[in-house]
């Protein structure tokens, strides 16, 4: 989450935050269920924990895999989205301040969250330890890699390409005060390897970023989430912000999407 005076704009206490996680889970619910269904095979009887669960949709997910005998630890700074459940314990949980939960989880999945985490190397090695042998712990952080690849994907004059820099650059820029790390994706299955953990893979996915698709949809929210920030720290102008959220939602327009990387690590039996 954000620490500065911007984080009420992105936290689950925002007015946006229903639309923002949202449009989240229609983003990345499909592959994470993947994940987590096939390759890791979670079942009946597991003992999950979701770190940083916001809508509480993978956290449903997980108690219907795992049955009447199975149980999920939802935790997150401001849980007030996650639903009731007779198999899911909804946490407040501060993940560098309070104390965890009982360990030896079968599985611990954690999206969208070590990235804004300061400690995230020992964060990431102390997850892993609070598996039970033969356990998984399920990572998954966005990476730009809009340096090599640029930010938009279809042919657009110099106006509107001069202007979404200008957006991508002041977000990125906010991102960098806050903590949050776009290269901590790739860092991940290295930090874990050096932790002594060997049963280590990697999936890369992208949503597709066409205007009117969910990944669009979310940076036009955070650009009326961010407008103070964009309009005060960047030159871009209300009438740029309007153009921006128009392109936003026009089918022929297409934005290049962040690499989502999940690292999967196994425990030993």
């Amino acid at each position: 989450m954000y620490s500065t005076e911007h984080q009420q704009r992105f936290d689950n206490g925002a007015p946006e935050a229903p639309e923002q996680l949202g449009l989240l889970s229609e983003i990345l619910n499909r592959e994470t269920f993947r994940t987590l269904g096939q390759e890791v095979g979670v079942g009946h009887g597991w003992r999950c924990w979701d770190v940083g669960a916001g809508d509480g949709s993978v956290a449903r997910w997980l108690a219907a895999r795992v049955g009447t005998s199975g149980h999920v630890v939802a935790s997150d700074l401001k849980p007030q989205h996650i639903p009731s459940h007779p198999r899911i314990e909804a946490l407040r949980h501060d993940l560098t301040e309070d104390p965890w939960p009982e360990p030896e989880f079968d599985l611990i999945h954690a999206r969208l969250v070590l990235m804004h985490v300061a400690d995230k190397e020992a964060v990431a090695a102390k997850l892993a330890a609070h598996l039970r042998p033969g356990g998984a712990l399920v990572l998954t952080d966005w990476y730009c890699g809009c340096v090599s690849e640029g930010i938009i994907k279809s042919p657009v004059d110099e106006y509107t390409a001069r202007i979404f820099q200008q957006y991508h650059d002041g977000v990125h820029e906010l991102a960098g005060e806050t903590g949050m790390d776009f290269e901590w994706a790739l860092r991940t299955p290295d930090v874990l390897s050096a932790a002594g953990y060997r049963d280590i893979t990697v999936r890369d996915f992208r949503a597709p970023g066409e205007g009117g698709a969910p990944t669009a949809r979310l940076a036009r929210l955070h650009s009326s989430m961010l407008e103070p920030f964009l309009l005060s720290q960047t030159d871009l102008t209300v009438a740029d912000l309007s153009v921006i959220r128009e392109k936003l939602l026009d089918s022929e327009f297409e934005m290049v999407t962040n690499h989502t990387y999940t690292t999967v690590v196994r425990v030993p039996k």
